[in-house]
């Protein structure tokens, strides 16, 4: 049973929070035979509008644009390496995970995720082994909408049937977590899985 303090839910990001903070890059750079450092910001610069629910082709289009490369031919298998390697859970991030899935059960709380993410994306989180205990998952590609919008925040509190005070949140951008803050959310700025712990031993969610 939770007290009085305790949170009704913990929600989770993914990317940089339960997988690891480099996520596919490295992957997508040895895929084309390419440095890092040359792939990193071709990858990124036009991730916000894919996450937000833009096509794949369009998405690895203009990646390949960045770098000097037709990746046409080539888009549903890189598709397919990214959200792999997203999807993956680092190892202290799984730990961790396990002993919040144990704690929120046993409280009757919930467990849910907030992922700025794309659709390839959410359908292999949404298939893999690790997400089956949580009761939510949102992401950005389906709802339209990405943090830091206030929306996709409100969506998760209406998913939940919970107010924000009763949330608490763990994501690796503080303008993400600042956001999550304007709305009442118990929301903390993840640096690594063993600083999380104390932030949840805190909130009431773990025992410390």
């Amino acid at each position: 049973m939770q007290n009085a303090s305790s949170p009704a839910a913990v929600v989770f990001d993914i990317g940089g929070v339960l997988s690891a903070p480099e996520g596919a890059v490295p992957a997508v750079a040895a895929a084309l035979y390419l440095p890092v450092s040359t792939v990193e910001a071709a990858y990124w610069a036009p991730r916000d509008a894919y996450d937000a629910g833009g096509s794949l082709a369009e998405y690895w289009d203009a990646v390949g644009a960045r770098v000097g490369l037709d990746l046409a031919d080539r888009a549903a298998e890189l598709d397919a390496l990214d959200a792999r390697r997203w999807a993956a859970i680092a190892p202290q991030s799984e730990a961790l995970l396990a002993e919040v899935v144990t704690a929120v059960r046993e409280r009757g709380s919930k467990l849910a995720v907030l992922s700025n993410a794309p659709a390839s994306l959410a359908a292999v989180v949404r298939a893999a082994a690790w997400s089956q205990p949580f009761d939510v998952l949102v992401f950005s590609a389906a709802a339209g909408v990405a943090k830091p919008d206030p929306a996709i925040y409100e969506l998760v509190e209406r998913s939940l049937d919970l107010p924000g005070e009763q949330l608490v949140f763990l994501d690796d951008r503080p303008v993400n977590v600042e956001a999550a803050r304007a709305r009442g959310w118990r929301a903390h700025l993840w640096r690594n899985a063993d600083d999380a712990r104390e932030r949840l031993v805190d909130e009431g969610v773990l025992v410390g």
